[in-house]
């Protein structure tokens, strides 16, 4: 092959790509989206749709989107940073960063380590109540953190949590001086080259973003319109959930966790062996509902050499996805503004390998087996922080997945314990959970859902 027809197959490919990605956009009727990918060397944008359906300004690849959980991936390299210089121990407690968990009202939290923190091993509740932060300080938020219970020891499971990447903001206060905000800013994204955007920046005079924000949409009469919702992303969640850029930002992210990082002119930002640890997993905790293992800030999907990592995240009427294949030197990741955003991201992953593409994603285990008749012992209430989840009967005696404030899913059992839940809002998927017994003939003592472990109340 030569040169001129080297240029016309890598032309052929990027066609393919852009062209699929457009037609599942228009199939998903997801308002605005962007994908970019990065192989062979170099990175390819694709950007459509509007950013808003309020104003009409269409997106382009330097639109800002929410992260949403993907911000905890960043937030991880962070720390990292501050590991590699010294500043932070992985192994540290945290009592002896934060004062507050050194007389918590559980012990245990005082124990928990950074790396436990970074892992969702460190037994901390998903969210708190907590009133609101004023200002760009994680401080009041650790006090706050303190007055809570453990939800189990730390190290023992896994249990995705809001709060222990919020607590991570505090712990980079503590190591750096400065809060999570500016060492976001000046330590990671400006030296990556990342223009910095925030859904909420309370530093003075830096309110306002200077690039473009896309909106949030939900789907309306009947999936055929389009309508503006809040994000709905409080300042406190902002070390995990509350950076806004683009694709090809998530992907330059991504750059020193490649195997060809030589070739990446900040590829010192983040040793070798920081990367290294970020995708090496906990052993005995199984991240059930979100993914095949968890590392310090990556999820893993698959095994071995042709493993994938990367993170997922959502905010109201937005979604993200990024993905790393370290060993192929490949990055790629999708910003989109609309509720049918997550399922975009599975007609993609389906059909990508059809542009060369195919992309380690986590199945949710789907029960083969047909459901089982309703049963009482499931019944109650399930909390976690304050979160709480009621399973409870509905007038024709079938089984209901409730939150106060929010619609029921319809829940159907399965062997082993395994439930789906459905909800009948327009694009959304369902999802499976399991009830953990205290032992194979015992009472239910827990309910997985969402990477989230929930005790019985």
């Amino acid at each position: 092959m030569g040169a001129g027809d080297a240029v016309g197959a890598e032309g052929a490919e990027r066609d393919t790509v852009g062209a699929l990605f457009e037609e599942l956009v228009r199939e998903h009727r997801v308002t605005g989206a962007q994908l970019a990918v990065y192989r062979d060397g170099s990175i390819s944008e694709y950007a459509t749709g509007l950013a808003s359906v309020r104003t009409g300004e269409p997106v382009t690849s330097r639109t800002g989107f929410p992260f949403g959980s993907v911000t905890k991936f960043l937030t991880a390299e962070l720390v990292m940073q501050f590991v590699c210089d010294g500043d932070l121990d992985l192994d540290e407690p945290l009592a002896g960063l934060l004062p507050d968990l050194g007389r918590a009202a559980d012990p245990s939290l005082g124990t928990a380590t950074v790396r436990q923190l970074l892992s969702h091993t460190a037994g901390v509740v998903d969210s708190i109540e907590y009133e609101e932060m004023r200002g760009p300080s994680y401080r009041r938020f650790a006090g706050a953190c303190a007055r809570q219970p453990a939800l189990f020891p730390p190290g023992l499971a896994f249990s995705y949590s809001n709060t222990g990447y919020c607590l991570l903001g505090a712990v980079i206060e503590a190591a750096s001086g400065m809060d999570w905000w500016t060492a976001m800013d000046s330590c990671l994204l400006r030296p990556l080259g990342i223009e910095p955007a925030f859904l909420h920046d309370p530093r003075p005079g830096q309110g306002g973003a200077a690039r473009p924000v896309a909106e949030g949409h939900a789907l309306r009469a009947g999936g055929e319109r389009a309508e503006r919702v809040d994000h709905m992303a409080s300042l406190s969640l902002a070390a995990a959930g509350g950076l806004v850029g683009s694709a090809t930002d998530l992907v330059t992210a991504a750059r020193p966790h490649l195997a060809d990082r030589k070739t990446f002119a900040q590829r010192d930002l983040l040793p070798e062996d920081a990367v290294l640890a970020m995708r090496t997993c906990v052993p005995d905790a199984e991240p059930f509902g979100l993914a095949d293992g968890w590392g310090l800030g990556l999820m893993r999907h698959g095994t071995g050499d042709d493993a994938w990592y990367g993170h997922d995240g959502a905010v109201g009427g937005a979604s993200c996805n990024l993905r790393i294949h370290p060993n192929r030197s490949l990055a790629l990741a999708l910003t989109a503004n609309s509720t049918t955003g997550p399922k975009l991201w599975e007609a993609l992953v389906a059909r990508l390998p059809e542009a060369g593409l195919d992309v380690g994603h986590y199945a949710l285990p789907v029960p083969d087996s047909p459901p089982l008749a309703p049963d009482a012992g499931h019944l109650g209430t399930y909390a976690n922080g304050d979160l709480a989840l009621m399973v409870v009967h509905d007038a024709a005696g079938d089984l209901l997945l409730t939150r106060e404030s929010y619609s029921d899913y319809r829940l159907s059992l399965h062997e082993d314990d395994l439930f789906v839940a459905r909800s009948g809002e327009t694009g959304a998927l369902p999802i499976t959970g399991r009830f953990v017994r205290e032992h194979p003939a015992g009472p239910v003592a827990l309910l997985q859902y969402g990477g989230r472990a929930m005790h019985r109340l």
